[in-house]
């Protein structure tokens, strides 16, 4: 019986090669449901008449974060040290019936959240200059956050982006602390005014895709489209409205995958890309930044930006800015159109050649640009408890404030590496008329993460 069940089990692992006990090797070829299996960035299956192909590629990130707060804001008075698994994802991507037919989905199974289907995109390659693809991943706004999140060569994305895990975990305390949570994306819960990073994030739509490399070695890509609305999961529409977006790339010197960060091919020759992209948006809401129930009203949310991306052996350069502007379309006392601003600057260099790299970064956020005590009530951005001598005066954001160095060693490529880093945050408060401007806040960031991916 063991015999047969060990026969059993070679016969199914040649099946799955494609071949039985006693078919040869030729006959294999000759089969075109025969599968020829690699490894080549992910695990890799393709028919032997290469009309199907599937990869499978998983990918780990566990980090440690330690933060000390300023702890005069409220709520803020415990520090912070927390062990968190970032990331936990699989992907399957591939092409089905013809090559120019890709799909590519992309789960997400960290304990932090459920399991959830982050992307699922089908897309056909009519010309190098015109794809069109549909499902959901990530709208094309922006740079930084369409860098995937194992090709970052920071533990995180920047406060440009709202990226701090501090305000996923649990517990009281959080960052900035004191008003709305600063998470990715995140909205204000009943007007729809974004107080978190100027991210899109993703949602479901349609668009059309192209890249021109000329013979100059210069090169153009463009990427438009449709889409439900900024951040929207797979519920139906509530109106007729959808969000637009555009994104440009021209590359004189070369193609840069957009994908990564840093230098880690060690680009012998120069290259430098600049990129900029727009969006437009409006929402159906009902109720005031209270929560009140009102008439209907249709706000209008649109922005911009641009960026530069340089690469020259080892050494790497973004610089990114983006602007965003929120008008309520609502007859009411006080301000109802909003702008937010945020802008970075990060910078790698390759100590040792594709092994070891130390960064350097910058980022600021104004989440309401030029703020008044009455833009933070009608935005719904909130007010900040600090306390001030012995008592909680509302203060105003003005602005938040990211210094970030660290150190970074791979083991292979762009994979599999680990990370430490150190942080200063800061938030500046504006003057608010009869209350009393507290000093800057500060906090400090200590963190390490190890990637797995394979």
């Amino acid at each position: 019986m063991r015999k047969v069940g060990i026969l059993v089990l070679s016969g199914l692992s040649l099946l799955a090669l494609g071949t039985t006990p006693s078919a040869s090797a030729a006959d294999a070829a000759k089969d075109p449901h025969a599968l020829k299996a690699e490894y080549n960035k992910g695990f890799r299956l393709t028919t032997a008449d290469k009309k199907f192909q599937l990869r499978i590629t998983a990918a780990l990130q566990y980090r440690y974060t330690y933060m000390q707060y300023d702890h005069k804001i409220k709520g803020n008075a415990e520090d912070y040290s927390n062990f968190y698994m970032r990331r936990a994802r699989v992907w399957f991507d591939g092409y089905a019936y013809d090559p120019r037919l890709t799909y590519y989905i992309h789960v997400q199974l960290e304990p932090a959240s459920a399991v959830n289907l982050h992307d699922a995109w089908l897309q056909y390659k009519f010309s190098d200059l015109f794809a069109l693809g549909f499902g959901r991943n990530k709208i094309p706004y922006g740079t930084e956050f369409l860098t995937s999140g194992f090709g970052l060569n920071f533990i995180e994305r920047s406060i440009m982006y709202g990226e701090t895990d501090i305000n996923s975990g649990g517990g009281y305390s959080k960052w900035p602390g004191g008003n709305q949570g600063f998470a990715l994306s995140a909205e204000q819960a009943n007007t729809g005014f974004p107080v978190g990073g100027l991210c899109l994030y993703r949602s479901q739509g349609i668009s059309a895709t192209g890249i021109k490399h000329f013979k100059n070695g210069s090169a153009f890509q463009y990427e438009a489209g449709v889409w439900q609305g900024r951040d929207t999961k797979g519920a139906s529409n509530g109106a007729d409205n959808h969000l637009f977006a555009a994104r440009l790339g021209y590359y004189p010197l070369g193609w840069i995958n957009w994908l990564t960060e840093g230098d880690v091919d060690y680009t012998e020759n120069f290259k430098i890309g600049i990129l900029g992209s727009a969006y437009t948006d409006s929402r159906l809401h009902n109720k005031d930044a209270a929560g009140v129930t009102v008439p209907t009203y249709k706000p209008d949310d649109n922005g911009y930006n641009v960026s530069v991306l340089t690469r020259y052996r080892g050494f790497s350069g973004d610089l990114e800015w983006g602007t965003e502007s929120y008008d309520l379309n609502r007859n009411i006392s006080g301000p109802t159109k909003f702008d937010r601003q945020a802008w970075r600057a990060a910078f790698g260099y390759f100590v040792v050649p594709t092994r070891i790299e130390i960064v350097a970064r910058y980022a600021q956020i104004q989440r309401l640009k030029d703020p008044t005590a009455a833009a933070v009530i009608n935005s719904g951005l909130g007010f900040v408890p600090v306390n001030v001598d012995g008592a909680y005066v509302n203060a105003i954001e003005k602005q938040l404030n990211e210094i970030t160095a660290g150190i970074n060693f791979y083991f292979h490529g762009q994979q599999n590496k680990l990370f430490f880093d150190v942080s200063s945050l800061t938030r500046d408060f504006a003057d608010n008329p009869g209350v009393v401007t507290p000093s800057q806040q500060k906090d400090k960031r200590f963190r390490s993460m190890i990637q797995l991916k394979f």
